[in-house]
């Protein structure tokens, strides 16, 4: 361990130590040894008054207890309770009540001559209460004694003074601090003495005298011998407080925290140990109070001459204490005088020698207060001390040192000036080329995102949070791909480990994925950058191609399309000629007289047919060639209801309730009504056969059709479905997108069965041509439905759960011009939307 270094002090306060010490110190020792005997005299002379007031609070104690043990003798020895006694009265009121009157009014005329007693009691050995006089005035006793009736008596409530005073000889008396109730709320702190009695059969009964404690504490409240007002206590052998002169009257207070307030708590056992040895003494250390104590009564209470072997049995202390603090009060006063005279006396050491050494150290000061100048940079200060010796001569080489110190300093700034000039210049292209490629990179539609070489996020553009709806600041420094992956955002991507070796760009679309309840196409493009062949980092370029692809595919969908409704037309044309040939020739057969009824039948189921046929090669020509739209206002819930109507016969055949309701708020639209009529039709039959093909187990079918007009609350997109088929004759924008923008005032068809419902692989290819589930459909139905809802300008979208039914929604946009659409020959017709 090394040595402490001993504290540095300047010259001056080296000085200024030894001046003040040699002035101050010895005026200390005298002021502390003169407080140091007056304490001690102080705590000799305390100590014989507290003795003194100990034993006179003992005699006077010890006289009160004697007048009441004479007392209770002149009870147990009148001629009135010996008679009653002799006679067996002490077995039950019952054998001898003449006798017990005369008791009650023997105890009554004693107890109005004494303004102590609280009650005189009478208990027999069966702790049955046979006599009670009681005060009623707990202030004027004397006055107010009555004897209890009979019927107030405790019957067993004397087992408490059994315990008391069950092993007592006969002659002596017990006595015991209790509290009693007064009144049923009131509690009175009493001092309890009993004394045995006998009866002709030796059972004993006990003689009970309740005495108001405050008598005896009044014993205690007397003069004090000490100047200062001492704390008188008296406990009982078992710690307990019976009385505190600090609390005054509050007796019922004192006995009810006996248990929380004691001798032990307050003083510690070791001097509540010394208090009730049972001994004389005084307790002068090891407490914060001076204690005088001793036991409240000698062996026998003086002046008592009682008869041959009786006594008062029980176990009372008395202390009086005076706290050291309000000894040394006077000390205290004392001290602070001689305090008052040491600060003199320091602060005129303190002036003188500052005075004197001011001279010798301010010209030391100037040195050091200089230097510390000079060490900021100032190295212009110069020194001005003018001392005429040694020091005087320190401060002019200290003057040539800062002269020199400030040439070099300037040559210096020349130097970092030049240089600040130069970084700020190339600062500044640097921000420039930075904000410029920030700008350009924030603005590209593209999202890019730098990854270090195991694949964490260190930075990304703007663009980054519009794609993925992530923030930059909750993803800094965790891993791309699980980032991605735990957003639904992409089923794979390239981390550090995975960039292809050698280094090459890398890419890939995910897709579809389902964000936000949309459906998403994202590519990926990972770009290895390395220094000298060490990858050092991952540039990840991700762009949001969800348009692009829809296009792509509704592109092909619709060129598809084009060769499908061209080799339809083809194929439709060629049938339908031939259809009419057969059809003329059955027809034919059908009349001729010669043909005979099984032959007329099998014609008839021919020409059924090829009825059937027309109608499919109709469809497949209308698909093909559709006829233009004429668009006039039109009341939309007419079209419905007339829906309804077609299809209403066929509903109750099947048993299937169809119900509407339709908002009447919606004003006429220019609407083709028989198109728009054809797809409510056509979404009611699919309801129909959907509902027709549940399981006999699901409940009763129901078709709803609601109107209603309403505002969009989000904007809703859609690829418009083509007019025709023929290439030359389609239009350039055959992939354009129909949007309905948030806030759009709309009118909402929705039809909703409880079917069987469909999964998301039926959902998605629902209105492609061609596509059915159905053993006799065309797949032609729900196409036509979409190609007509689009040339309205509105958009058709189905939900459906499996197992619970289908719901289709048509949006017709509320607007009084003619909404974009195409003719049956493809070109738009007038007015756009």
């Amino acid at each position: 361990m090394l040595p402490t270094k001993p504290p540095r002090f300047s010259i001056r306060a080296k000085l200024l130590i030894a001046f003040v010490g040699l002035s101050i110190l010895p005026m200390v020792f005298v002021s502390l040894y003169g407080l140091y005997v007056n304490v001690r005299t102080m705590e000799t002379i305390a100590l014989e008054d507290l003795t003194h007031d100990v034993a006179t609070i003992r005699s006077r104690t010890g006289n009160f207890m004697a007048g009441v043990e004479g007392d209770m003798r002149v009870i147990l020895n009148s001629s009135v309770l010996q008679e009653w006694v002799r006679r067996g009265g002490g077995i039950s009121p019952a054998q001898d009540p003449g006798g017990l009157r005369a008791v009650a009014g023997e105890f009554l005329a004693f107890a109005r001559t004494r303004r102590f007693y609280y009650q005189i009691r009478l208990v027999n050995a069966d702790q049955d209460e046979l006599l009670r006089i009681q005060c009623d005035d707990v202030i004027d006793s004397a006055s107010h004694c009555t004897i209890v009736p009979a019927g107030q008596l405790s019957h067993g409530g004397g087992a408490w003074y059994a315990l008391f005073a069950g092993n007592l000889s006969p002659g002596q008396i017990a006595f015991h601090p209790v509290e009693l109730l007064y009144g049923g709320t009131r509690r009175i702190p009493v001092i309890s003495f009993a004394a045995p009695l006998l009866d002709r059969a030796g059972r004993k009964g006990i003689l009970v005298a309740n005495v108001f404690a405050g008598s005896l504490f009044r014993e205690l409240e007397t003069r004090r011998t000490n100047s200062i007002d001492p704390s008188v206590i008296l406990v009982g052998g078992d710690g307990h407080y019976m009385y505190d002169s600090r609390e005054q009257r509050d007796w019922n207070r004192l006995i009810a925290l006996r248990e929380e307030d004691n001798l032990q708590k307050d003083y510690g056992p070791s001097i509540a140990g010394q208090i009730l040895s049972g001994r004389e003494g005084v307790i002068a250390e090891g407490s914060d109070a001076m204690i005088a104590y001793a036991p409240l009564f000698p062996s026998r209470p003086p002046g008592m001459q009682p008869q041959p072997g009786a006594e008062i049995t029980s176990s009372l202390y008395v202390f009086e204490s005076v706290p050291r603090s309000s000894l040394t009060r006077d000390a205290r006063s004392t001290a602070a005088t001689y305090a008052w005279f040491l600060l003199a006396f320091l602060v005129c050491g303190v002036g003188l020698g500052l005075l004197a050494t001011g001279q010798f150290t301010r010209p030391i000061f100037e040195v050091r207060r200089g230097a510390e100048v000079i060490s900021r940079g100032n190295y212009r200060h110069r020194l001005k001390v003018k001392t005429g010796d040694e020091i005087e001569e320190l401060a002019g080489q200290f003057n040539r040192m800062a002269a020199s110190l400030e040439e070099h300093d300037r040559e210096i700034q020349q130097h970092r000036y030049r240089l600040e000039e130069m970084v700020e210049d190339r600062t500044r292209e640097l921000e420039e080329g930075r904000a410029r490629l920030q700008a350009i990179l924030d603005n590209v539609p593209s999202a890019f995102v730098m990854l270090d070489p195991e694949g964490r996020i260190r930075t990304a553009s703007a663009t980054f949070t519009s794609i993925t709806g992530l923030v930059l600041g909750d993803v800094q420094n965790l891993e791309i791909g699980s980032v991605l992956r735990s957003a639904g955002l992409c089923a794979h991507a390239v981390s550090g480990e995975e960039v292809p070796r050698p280094l090459a760009v890398e890419s890939h679309v995910d897709g579809p994925i389902v964000h936000n309840g949309s459906e998403r196409y994202l590519e990926h493009v990972t770009i290895p950058i390395s220094e000298g062949g060490t990858l050092t980092s991952i540039l990840q370029i991700i762009t949001d191609v969800t348009k692009r692809k829809r296009l792509e595919e509704h592109l092909i969908h619709s060129e598809k399309l084009m060769a499908t409704g061209e080799m339809a037309a083809i194929i439709a044309h060629g049938f339908r000629n031939s259809l009419t040939s057969i059809k003329m020739i059955l027809q034919l057969q059908q009349e001729s007289k010669r043909l005979g009824n099984e032959n007329r039948k099998s014609v008839h189921v021919a020409l059924d047919s090829i009825y059937r046929m027309e109608t499919v090669v109709q469809e497949l020509l209308n698909f093909a060639r559709p006829s233009p739209m004429e668009f006039r206002p039109t009341d939309l819930n007419g079209l419905l209801e007339e829906g309804i109507v077609l299809v209403g016969p066929r509903s109750v055949e099947q048993g299937v309730a169809l119900t509407r309701d339709l908002d009447h708020r919606i004003p006429p639209i220019l609407l083709d009504s028989a198109h728009v009529r054809e797809a409510v039709v056509n979404i009611l039959l699919n309801a129909l056969q959907a509902v027709e093909s549940r399981p006999s187990r699901m409940p009763k079918g129901r078709i709803t059709v609601v109107s209603k007009r309403l505002l969009l609350t989000k904007t809703v997109r859609d690829l418009r479905s083509p007019a025709g088929v023929d290439a030359e004759e389609m239009p350039a924008g055959r992939g354009e997108e129909i949007v309905l923008q948030k806030g759009l005032a709309c009118a909402s068809v929705s039809i909703a069965d409880n079917g069987p419902g469909m999964d998301r692989a039926l959902l998605r290819r629902i209105f492609d041509p061609f596509f059915t589930t159905k053993t006799n459909g065309t797949g032609l139905g729900l196409p036509m439905v979409k190609r007509t809802v689009n040339a309205h300008g509105g958009i058709v979208t189905v939900k459906s759960i499996k197992g619970k039914g289908a719901a289709f929604e048509i949006l017709f946009p509320l607007r009084t011009d003619v909404p974009g659409a195409y003719s049956a020959s493809g070109a738009n017709a007038e007015g756009q939307r």
